[in-house]
């Protein structure tokens, strides 16, 4: 498959063009607590020629079980059930300096992609916001959190990491937590295709 550019796509953000898009595919979560379920999460980037990505993401519960999750989605019989997550956000690629003496010098390894630094301001309808800082690395991005603000009433997270990359074509995602008393651990994970 041939990539090309979204049309009108900022420059700043073109380390992130590859995300750009709708993406809907089968998961699971899971956490001390929360038994291990099937999900389905749909996930679209997009932009408005700004030097920054919109993000939108929303998982349901999978009617079902874990057994046959395998099977659903090679006949694309994924049924969602309740809402379980949303969020929304922006995504951007800081900016060098341009006095930045490592942007002078050149040390990956031959092939290697460049890597730009990310940060990423998420906003979740359950109390929360986070403040991601992390690098892109040709198809590969890691995320962890610098910040995380809540309401009163918001989710007790205190910490989270994220991890996106391409592979043959699909999104795969891992998203740990530290949340309610608990240590930096897998909270959910899964794998998308893309819809346009």
């Amino acid at each position: 498959m041939t990539f090309s550019f979204p049309e009108g796509l900022a420059p700043e953000v073109y380390p992130l063009a590859w995300l750009v898009g709708r993406w809907r595919g089968p998961g699971f979560l899971g956490y001390p607590d929360i038994p291990k379920r099937p999900i389905v999460t749909e996930v679209s980037f997009d932009h408005d020629g700004g030097p920054y990505l919109s993000y939108q993401a929303t998982s349901w519960l999978l009617d079902g079980d874990l057994e046959t999750l395998e099977e659903r989605v090679e006949q694309a019989s994924l049924r969602a059930g309740q809402v379980w997550s949303t969020e929304s956000g922006h995504w951007r690629v800081t900016p060098k300096p341009p006095d930045d003496a490592s942007a002078l010098t050149d040390e990956r390894p031959a092939g290697e992609p460049p890597a730009s630094e990310v940060e990423v301001l998420l906003s979740d309808p359950s109390g929360y916001v986070s403040v991601y800082l992390g690098r892109a690395q040709g198809p590969r991005i890691e995320l962890a959190t610098d910040v995380v603000a809540r309401t009163n009433m918001g989710a007790e997270i205190t910490a989270a990491s994220r991890i996106y990359g391409l592979v043959q074509s699909e999104l795969f995602w891992a998203w740990d937590i530290a949340a309610f008393g608990h240590e930096l651990q897998s909270y959910a994970s899964g794998r998308l295709q893309r819809l346009d």
